[in-house]
């Protein structure tokens, strides 16, 4: 699993250390959005909603990518059991996010976009467990890009919005 990079492509610790990084800084452009944005008036539920599902994703991102290869270390080089215990990761996550995150309120314009988001969470949580069972390092890292793209979607939707005058209702595609 960890090992260097080959001629086919990074298949490694350099790839989850890598989107360890990226959902970090993801996050921290999330931070500095928060910042510096002096938009009329107090920030709306959806601008709050999209900030906090940036940090909280980045850094889910982040402790999942680079905890992958720590795991891989503690584990004796044992790849079947980290490939395991990182999907749980994205599992512990998808049931925190349910929770907490997917809640009917304010941040959700419609019941329409909130029941897309809990169908993705759904999607992302069941092929998680699936890679309990089946302990796919393509898949692995497959559920540790999708959850950076969907970050990145968020951040993508948050800046677009700042010059508008206010946030519109959460894309489809955001959790």
């Amino acid at each position: 699993m960890l090992r260097r990079p080959t001629v086919r492509g990074v298949d490694g610790e350099f790839y989850f250390m890598a989107l360890g990084g990226l959902g970090v800084s993801l996050a921290g452009f999330a931070g500095l959005i928060a910042a510096l944005d002096r938009g009329p008036g107090q920030r709306t539920p959806v601008a709050k909603w999209r900030i906090r599902n940036i940090v909280i994703i980045g850094f889910s991102v982040t402790v999942i990518g680079f905890g992958t290869v720590a795991l891989y270390t503690a584990s004796s080089n044992n790849l079947a059991l980290t490939v395991r215990l990182a999907s749980v990761g994205f599992v512990l996550v998808g049931l925190w996010w349910l929770g907490f995150e997917a809640r009917p309120g304010p941040a959700w314009a419609t019941e329409r976009s909130r029941r897309t988001g809990q169908a993705f969470t759904v999607a992302i949580m069941l092929t998680s467990l699936g890679n309990v069972v089946y302990g796919g390092l393509g898949l692995l890292q497959f559920l540790l890009l999708w959850q950076l793209v969907n970050a990145a979607s968020i951040f993508v939707n948050t800046v677009r919005d700042i010059g508008r005058e206010g946030p519109s209702e959460p894309a489809s595609n955001e959790r």
